[in-house]
């Protein structure tokens, strides 16, 4: 068990030449706040950190009210401390048990969640994956939350709610990514192209755009060369492509997003895009940003 008290430092970056070779190795971050509702988080995170060969950190920061004890020292709630390792190690177990062998390490410290997320995703590098799970009511919370946690991170972050049996959609099994005429961005493609090799699936592009071509087409003909055993499916929409990726989530096993950098309308509509697709699609979801 480690309780962060300062910040961790360590960053990697990727280069967009080489995208399509990279291992996805970083490790898998799952943010635990309440494990009835995040069971599925917890499941699908440790089944994604065995597929990478990666470590599974578990993260649970606990309210601290920052009492000192005169001398300037800070004094931590020794109650709530031991709550938080209760959650953390009740999450490892539950990790263990759909991967025995699984590295992972529960990670609790006082404060607020994005603080202890962005020191483990930023020591992770540009790799690591920070896995949250959605909690349809508090949506609008959820929202602000993911957005503010992906400003924090230099990796993808995963909204896990997993789809009950009843849901069947044409893209079922398959990794579905959402990609615009600009390419939505390519660093997205590229992910969502990883992951389908290591599920050993389908793949389903759906491009916001009358018909394939430009930047995106040569960037999916480029993967196809170096993932020859992935099956690509294009399905071609006109405008906003969120109501397409949404029919093609169901029961789909990841959808993928790309979330626009602030400052350009292109990036904001992406960001809009992502919003409704991470809060009503029927799969696990992942927003991939320039960075990834």
């Amino acid at each position: 068990m480690k309780l962060f008290r300062g910040r961790a430092t360590k960053a990697a970056s990727g280069a967009a030449a080489g995208t399509s070779q990279r291992a996805d190795d970083g490790p898998v971050v799952v943010l635990v706040n309440d494990l009835r509702t995040h069971q599925d988080a917890i499941e699908w995170a440790a089944a994604e950190a065995a597929a990478r060969q990666s470590e599974l950190r578990v993260a649970y920061a606990f309210r601290w009210h920052g009492t000192d004890d005169g001398f300037g020292n800070p004094i931590v709630d020794v109650r709530a401390r031991g709550e938080a390792e209760r959650v953390a190690l009740t999450a490892e177990r539950l990790a263990r048990h759909i991967v025995p062998s699984l590295r992972v390490t529960p990670y609790i410290c006082p404060g607020k969640p994005s603080a202890i997320v962005a020191d483990l995703v930023r020591h992770g590098g540009s790799e690591s994956l920070l896995v949250v799970g959605r909690d349809h009511s508090s949506d609008r919370f959820v929202r602000w939350s993911t957005r503010h946690l992906f400003r924090q991170t230099t990796g993808a972050v995963a909204v896990i709610g997993l789809a009950g049996p009843e849901a069947i959609g044409p893209s079922s099994g398959r990794v579905v990514v959402g990609v615009d005429e600009n390419g939505g961005p390519v660093t997205a493609l590229a992910f969502a192209f990883r992951a389908a090799r290591r599920r050993r699936t389908g793949l389903t592009i759906v491009h916001a755009r009358t018909r394939k071509g430009g930047d995106i087409g040569e960037a999916a003909r480029l993967l196809q060369l170096a993932y020859p055993e992935i099956h690509v499916r294009w399905r071609i929409v006109a405008g906003l492509a969120e109501s397409a990726i949404l029919a093609e989530s169901a029961s789909a096993a990841l959808t993928v997003v790309g979330s626009g950098a602030p400052g350009r309308l292109s990036g904001f509509v992406r960001r809009s895009t992502a919003d409704t697709v991470q809060r009503l699609a029927r799969s696990p979801v992942v927003l991939v940003g320039t960075r990834s």
